[in-house]
């Protein structure tokens, strides 16, 4: 075409022609398909326009008939890898990613699955044995075997009582561990190893423990006076043993007196399982003040608030609590002999059976029958201090002439041998062989703090006082508090706790 055209053009000069019509209209034809040719490939070659949405500085509004100038941004250069690209390639949308077309196109995959942990808690009744509860929990005879074999003092689990609590715990189904509480102290944990022998441990039983403040004013009883205030009987033998070396509980106490005492709480679980450690008390007994704070010095002692040791040579009582039936006197009227002669004892009415104890460390002088006395026990103590226990029913195992004893020591039972009318306890106290009162003697006082340990009881004694002045009455306090530390450890692994 383009030939032809040229040929035309050298023949004539010019397309101006004459001939036929058609002739005419094909040449024009020619033309612009040359012309439309040029205009596409040059506009193809160059990159488009940029598009501008704001008003810029070097921006202005033309004149009415003049062309505006483009609008370019500064900051846009032109994307040189589609400069020259086909105008169709350009309004393609770019590819995905390779890596993410790869996983866009895997199945999904889960994680793993964790080990799944649970536990089974209980108590043992009565008639409950580990093999029996172990079988109960669906444990095979062969890991049953292997937690036997894992401990060497087999009578362990042969001395469990009822109530004890106890954990199986099993990993995926499977038997993994065996917690056991021993007694209210501790505990024996026994766990798979990863070579599938067992292996156990003893340890301390997590509690949770807060103090309370009992306070109550004594009518009748001290055990009444503690139960009023929201304690347990238990406490009042703690308080006698505290108080033993300065209150004789079966002369001292008085309708009137009052008392006072801090003391721990144990939880397992939001569930009360008894309590702790007597951190302070006080006795107001008539017009005296006894005082008691726990330290720990020489293995933990009781003080009073001077910072002298509670325990004294002496105990007041070699009874728990019970009552005077008759006191010391140089003449009292016998019940059986009908007639006045010295009673140079104090006797301490108890049923049958009860304990005695020694009231101070000493020697067994004598032990065996002497006739209206019955069966005697005869302590000999340094400073010259003897003292007698008459009427036994029997004596302790051990108990013999030449045996040491400590005191507090159980050393025979309260009976009604010799000349009697009913189970009690003469108990008598002599020195260089002359017989005292046991209910007025002014016996040795206790040992003092050393001065070196004086600011750390002073600090003690402060918090205690603190606790005395704010802490609410157990009486008051509602429920146990919310949360409180398991029976076992890994807490947040279990499924159930006890």
């Amino acid at each position: 075409m383009r030939r032809r055209v040229a040929r035309l053009f050298s023949r004539y000069g010019s397309i101006q022609i004459s001939g036929s019509r058609s002739a005419k209209f094909c040449v024009v034809g020619v033309c612009l398909a040359l012309g439309t040719g040029v205009y596409l490939s040059v506009r193809s070659v160059m990159p488009p326009p940029p598009v501008t949405s704001e008003k810029t500085p070097a921006t202005r509004e033309a004149p009415q008939g003049e062309r505006a100038p483009q609008k370019v941004k500064k900051d846009a250069a032109p994307n040189r890898e589609f400069a020259h690209a086909p105008r169709n390639k350009m309004r393609e949308k770019p590819k995905e990613d390779a890596l993410k077309k790869a996983f866009r196109d895997q199945p999904i995959m889960s994680p793993p699955n964790e080990e799944r942990l649970t536990t089974e808690a209980g108590k043992f009744s009565k008639s409950d044995t580990v093999i029996g509860v172990l079988m109960a929990h669906k444990v095979p005879r062969s890991e049953i075997q292997k937690v036997l074999d894992s401990v060497r003092n087999k009578r362990i689990f042969s001395r469990i009582r009822t109530g004890r609590r106890y954990e199986v715990r099993k990993k995926d189904g499977e038997f993994h561990e065996f917690v056991l509480q021993i007694d209210n102290e501790s505990r024996l944990i026994i766990s798979r190893t990863p070579n599938g022998t067992m292996t156990a441990s003893k340890e301390a039983i997590p509690y949770s423990i807060d103090v309370v403040r009992i306070q109550s004013r004594i009518e009748s009883s001290l055990y009444k006076a503690i139960a009023d205030g929201g304690g347990a009987p238990v406490l009042v033998n703690e308080l006698s043993d505290i108080f033993a070396y300065v209150i004789d509980f079966h002369k001292d106490i008085r309708s009137g007196d009052e008392v006072e005492v801090l003391v721990e709480r144990k939880h397992l679980r939001d569930e009360f399982t008894g309590y702790g450690r007597i951190l302070a008390a006080e006795f107001i007994v008539g017009d005296r003040r006894h005082t008691a704070v726990y330290f720990k010095h020489a293995g933990g002692r009781y003080y009073n608030f001077e910072g002298e040791s509670l325990r004294r040579a002496f105990l007041r009582s070699p009874l728990r609590y019970t009552r005077i039936s008759s006191r010391f006197s140089k003449r009292r009227f016998h019940p059986l002999l009908k007639r006045y002669r010295p009673h140079f004892g104090v006797d301490y009415a108890a049923p049958r059976g009860t304990p005695v104890h020694a009231v101070a460390d000493g020697v067994v002088a004598w032990a065996g029958r002497k006739r209206q006395a019955g069966k005697t026990i005869e302590l000999r103590h340094g400073g010259g201090y003897r003292t007698a226990y008459l009427h036994l029913y029997r004596y302790a195992r051990g108990i013999r002439a030449g045996r040491r004893v400590v005191q507090g020591d159980v050393i025979g039972y309260v009976g009604s041998t010799g000349l009697s009318t009913g189970p009690h306890l003469d108990y008598r106290l002599i020195r260089r062989g002359r017989y005292l009162d046991p209910l007025k003697a002014e016996l040795p006082k206790g040992m003092p703090l050393p001065s070196s340990l004086r600011p750390a009881f002073n600090k003690i004694l402060d918090e205690r006082r603190t606790m005395f002045d704010n802490l609410p009455l157990l009486k008051e306090v509602q429920a146990s508090p919310a949360a409180h530390e398991p029976f076992s450890s890994d807490a947040e692994k279990r499924t159930s706790r006890l």
